[in-house]
């Protein structure tokens, strides 16, 4: 298109984990203000077939990181360590659904085509490889670690958040377009006033105030994190998002803690007035919550993170000066002991948090309308 707006777009994500659909709407958000005469179609499925489909794999992600984590992460690792086993699985899935997206493809007549779901990014590679996709088309990479599925050669562009996340995406695409991007994060999520953010939440305002959560389905047993982060000292706070899981809620309601100590929410929207209230966010999870965290300014504690991905995502934005990790929950304790103890270092975690937050997203976006 020589730079003009794109005309058509399609947002392409999957209802497995929040994350990927969180990266979408943002988007999808972001580019109805700067393209306003765009038809923006945004589609939370894999296409056709896509009920049993998508139930299956999020009731298999979710089962697996809840009651087998360590199978998730021996799978990640097969796949990361052992390039066949990767492109063999991968030709599997990339057939399977871009059968199932063509007909969604082919209807649509997209511009531009943005995938934040790596299988769907999969399906679009098969369509291109067939001649059946002319549209421009772009993977957004929604975790700092780069897993092989997120990467196809075939695609116009892969988004990445790091550095070494761009070199983990040319290990397995060396000739692939790769670009530093910031995250895919929704507008909101930005430095704000800590100050105000406290007061309309009720928390203390001298408070050391730790934001813990396991992300969507809170994962990787928060309960043992809570008590790590009360164990810190009387003025430190735990504000706890329990997502979807009503029993971890449940459970530490019935706890009895005093409000200025412990704060207990369920499935919330209001996450971003939520980090820009506290201190740091402590998570397992990683993916989106980690990336939101920084664009507000705040620096992440990973505790024992989740094998596979948060394993490995948390190490590298430790190795980036963005995150510390915390392999027990004793080393929670000690890590907001000692940042408490040495305002220094949590001021040069807290200036890594918001160079990375000061990345222009919109501007990339409007850079990308010139490649359709």
């Amino acid at each position: 298109m020589g730079g003009a707006e794109p005309r058509r777009i399609l947002l392409l994500s999957a209802p497995v984990g929040q994350g990927h659909v969180a990266a979408a709407r943002a988007l999808a958000a972001r580019m109805r203000v700067l393209w306003p005469q765009a038809q923006i179609r945004e589609v939370e499925r894999t296409g056709r077939g896509s009920r049993w489909r998508d139930g299956l794999l999020r009731r298999a992600y979710a089962g697996t990181m809840r009651f087998a984590p360590g199978l998730y992460g021996a799978g990640y690792d097969l796949l990361v360590r052992f390039p066949g086993v990767a492109q063999l699985c991968k030709r599997m899935v990339a057939a399977r659904l871009g059968r199932a997206l063509a007909p969604l493809v082919a209807a649509q007549r997209p511009d531009l085509v943005v995938s934040t779901y790596p299988m769907i990014s999969g399906g679009l590679a098969w369509l291109r490889r067939r001649g059946r996709l002319p549209a421009r088309a772009v993977a957004v990479v929604t975790d700092v670690a780069v897993h092989p599925f997120w990467v196809w050669p075939e695609l116009d562009e892969t988004w990445t958040l790091l550095p070494e996340s761009r070199a983990q995406a040319r290990a397995v695409a060396p000739r692939g377009h790769i670009r530093i991007v910031p995250p895919a994060v929704g507008p909101c999520f930005r430095p704000g006033d800590q100050a105000a953010a406290r007061a309309a939440a009720g928390l203390p305002a001298d408070a050391f105030v730790v934001l813990v959560t396991g992300g969507s389905l809170a994962f990787g047993g928060l309960e043992p994190l809570v008590e790590a982060v009360l164990a810190a000292g009387p003025g430190v706070a735990a504000v706890v998002l329990c997502g979807r899981n009503e029993r971890l809620r449940a459970r530490l309601l019935a706890r009895g803690e005093p409000g200025d100590r412990l704060v207990v929410h369920g499935w919330t929207d209001r996450v971003a007035q939520q980090i820009t209230a506290a201190d740091v966010v402590l998570t397992t999870a990683g993916g989106m919550i980690a990336t939101e965290a920084l664009s507000v300014g705040r620096p992440v504690l990973f505790a024992a993170p989740v094998p596979g991905h948060g394993r490995a995502g948390a190490e590298m934005m430790a190795r980036a000066g963005l995150a510390v990790v915390c392999p027990r929950p004793a080393d929670v304790t000690a890590a907001i002991r000692g940042l408490r103890a040495e305002p220094s270092r949590l001021a040069a975690l807290r200036r890594g948090a918001e160079a990375f937050g000061r990345r222009d997203l919109d501007g990339e976006l409007a850079a990308l309308a010139g490649r359709v």
